[in-house]
């Protein structure tokens, strides 16, 4: 993927927050947590983390392979996290967890295919608008 995006001045920025969202799903998926949610309500925060995670990176990187591949590969992420979640003796595997992470994906997707797919460009204009060079 590239270094530079030619429509997003603040491009590493957008980089270093999606990377955060990366790494805080992957870390709030594998600590302990006593976080008491009704039977499957854990199956909504699947939604719409990997929603969010698709959707995000696919604003920075356009194109309909390009998408794909990070569908697939939040897809894969959500398969690993409950594979090492079996790993634990705090944590337990869910296929539910995997069908709720694969349909975030395919939302995610489907966002990108809306008018909300140019939120970082609206995001840039202001920060144009208003003088901020990051």
């Amino acid at each position: 993927m590239q270094a530079t995006h030619p429509h997003f001045p603040h491009y590493r920025l957008w980089l270093i927050i999606g990377w955060g969202m990366v790494v805080g799903a992957a870390v709030l998926s594998l600590i302990p947590l006593s976080i008491d949610m009704r039977e499957g309500g854990d199956k909504i925060g699947h939604f719409v983390a990997y929603a969010g995670l698709t959707f995000w990176f696919g604003m920075l990187y356009a194109g309909p392979r390009r998408r794909l591949a990070i569908a697939l590969a939040f897809t894969l992420m959500g398969v690993a996290i409950e594979f090492l979640q079996g790993l634990t003796d705090y944590r337990s595997f869910e296929v539910a967890d995997i069908v709720a992470d694969a349909v975030g994906t395919v939302i995610g997707v489907a966002l990108l295919h809306t008018p909300l797919a140019n939120a970082l460009d609206w995001v840039e204009r202001f920060l144009r608008r208003i003088g901020w060079n990051g």
